[in-house]
């Protein structure tokens, strides 16, 4: 089967960086539980980046959960939307790398689809804080995702 690269205005909306003070979008990550049920949590681009090649979707992950059920499965959707579409973008973890208090996934695509019937959308965001950078460790995550990026 032919690998699906990462389409372009999915990878320009992972690739900003959170500013302190401002309004940043959530990227709602879904995974399966052991009932099989949807485990919604919220990314955002210190978590989330394309590959330089665009071939892999580089994903960090702290919660528990959420790492557990991707172990098991080994796939996730993960949602975004520019205003215009909504993106919907099934993975299929490829690789994984432990680190501290977290694991960094290096998923492909499996299905993508760009979603839209020419009505405005406004992406689900969050106001960004220096204390919520801190206390989700965006920093570790993001050296994690470009240092990952590096060595491919």
């Amino acid at each position: 089967m032919d690998r699906i690269s990462v389409p372009s205005e999915l990878a320009l909306l992972l690739e900003t960086w959170p500013r302190p003070d401002r309004d940043e979008q959530a990227f709602p990550f879904v995974t399966l539980d052991e009932e099989g049920f949807p485990h919604v949590m919220l990314l955002c681009t210190a978590e989330l980046l394309a590959t330089p090649a665009r071939d892999a979707l580089l994903v960090a992950v702290a919660s528990r959960n959420a790492r557990a059920n991707l172990a098991r499965t080994g796939m996730a959707t993960l949602i975004a939307a520019d205003g215009i579409a909504a993106h919907y973008t099934k993975l299929r973890v490829h690789d994984t790398e432990e680190h501290d208090r977290f694991t960094l996934y290096s998923c492909h695509i499996a299905h993508y689809k760009r979603d839209t019937l020419g009505i405005p959308l406004r992406p689900m965001d969050f106001h960004a804080t220096k204390e919520i950078a801190e206390s989700e460790r965006w920093a570790a995550t993001r050296a994690a995702l470009a240092h990952r990026c590096e060595t491919l």
